[in-house]
């Protein structure tokens, strides 16, 4: 089988139960096809490089879906530049099977999960170690503050010479 994503804007200007009533209306017209769909979110919003019927941004959607009936997909596509609230569109063959966007965010959240116990584990150190840490930056402020003596020096003396 081969998978398929579409890219489609638009009107950024839609409100969200528009804007969800147009994704499940698209949603069906590709169920017509035989098609099994992956994943169906949204982009967001972003500009548009030229403007489409005087629009400067759009709403972007990705569908991602297992092809069925080809027959049926060019009606599908055919469909979708016939739709008034489809600005454009675009489809593209996948070379692997796309991974469950659901799936991406659960390992995400675990991963997050993962850095936060780690920064908890670097804030139990001991006191010596933050002894350490605390000296060492008390060294480079002293290095820091010999740079600046000098200058304020040379301008005191330009000060009194005047």
């Amino acid at each position: 089988m081969s998978f398929y994503e579409t890219v489609y804007i638009v009107d950024p200007n839609l409100e969200n139960k528009t804007l969800e009533k147009t994704m499940s209306e698209i949603s069906k017209e590709l169920e017509k096809t035989n098609s099994r769909i992956i994943n169906h979110r949204i982009w967001g919003k972003k500009r548009l490089a030229y403007p489409i019927d005087r629009q400067k941004y759009g709403s972007y959607i990705i569908i991602e879906y297992e092809g069925g009936d080809q027959e049926k997909m060019l009606e599908y596509g055919t469909w979708m530049k016939l739709n008034n609230s489809v600005l454009r569109h675009m489809t593209v063959v996948l070379e692997n099977e796309p991974k469950v966007y659901v799936e991406e965010k659960k390992s995400k959240m675990e991963t997050d999960g993962k850095e936060n116990s780690m920064s908890e584990n670097s804030s139990n150190t001991s006191p010596d170690e933050n002894d350490t840490l605390s000296n060492t930056q008390d060294e480079e402020k002293e290095d820091a503050g010999s740079e600046i003596e000098p200058a304020q020096e040379k301008n005191n003396n330009e000060e009194e010479g005047e």
